[in-house]
């Protein structure tokens, strides 16, 4: 099974073509809102299942909520010609960066992470500390879940200044790297400073 995780925009967002710095085989022709679409109109297959948890952080001016189902009609769309077997979950969290926020949102991300998924993350919208404890989960699915980090992918683009909207010079990147990069620093045994430095450096290197 393919299990995306993607985080719901805290405003309206443009549709927009994102080239891809890195691997080019995620890359999309087509325009739109949420990255991680672009990512799964390349790599959805017909009769797959899929099973989406989009994190939906609700506020008194948040519009995450409505673009939960701005994210679900692309998303069909993109699916029309794939066919793959979809399955949408939301994860509710306050706008409120406390402990009890992010406890309860690694608790219950984790609960619905099936076993033996290959993971697509994208981190470009929601509330921006939600990756520390996101990175947890993927670290536990991975340990204890047989799930396969696929991709984790941020999303980025510039404001105009003509309108103010974030329209200029998108790309989407694979930051996949900085899970393992955390991963290996946690895991490091290391007799001094200048050991763990030169495996860092041999990790950088790959």
């Amino acid at each position: 099974m393919k299990l995306v995780i993607c985080g719901s925009p805290l405003q309206p967002v443009n549709p927009l073509r994102y080239p891809v710095e890195g691997n080019r085989t995620i890359e999309y022709e087509g325009e739109v809102r949420f990255p991680v679409n672009a990512v799964l109109a390349k790599t959805m297959k017909r009769g797959e299942p899929v099973k989406v948890i989009l994190i939906v952080t609700k506020g008194g001016t948040s519009d995450s909520e409505e673009n939960t189902g701005v994210f679900q009609s692309e998303l069909n769309r993109i699916n029309e010609k794939t066919g793959a077997i979809l399955h949408c979950d939301t994860l509710e969290l306050p706008f409120e960066p406390t402990k009890n926020t992010f406890d309860l949102f690694l608790s219950d991300l984790i609960k619905k992470i099936p076993n033996n998924a290959d993971i697509i993350v994208d981190i470009t919208y929601g509330m921006k500390p939600t990756v520390l404890p996101l990175f947890c989960a993927l670290n536990f699915a991975e340990k204890f879940c047989n799930a396969s980090i696929q991709n984790i992918i941020y999303g980025k683009a510039e404001k105009n200044k003509q309108t103010g909207k974030m329209t200029e010079n998108p790309k989407i990147f694979d930051v996949t790297h900085l899970f393992y990069l955390n991963k290996l620093i946690g895991t490091m045994e290391c007799p001094d400073a200048e050991t763990a430095k030169k495996i860092l450096g041999d990790f950088f290197a790959l």
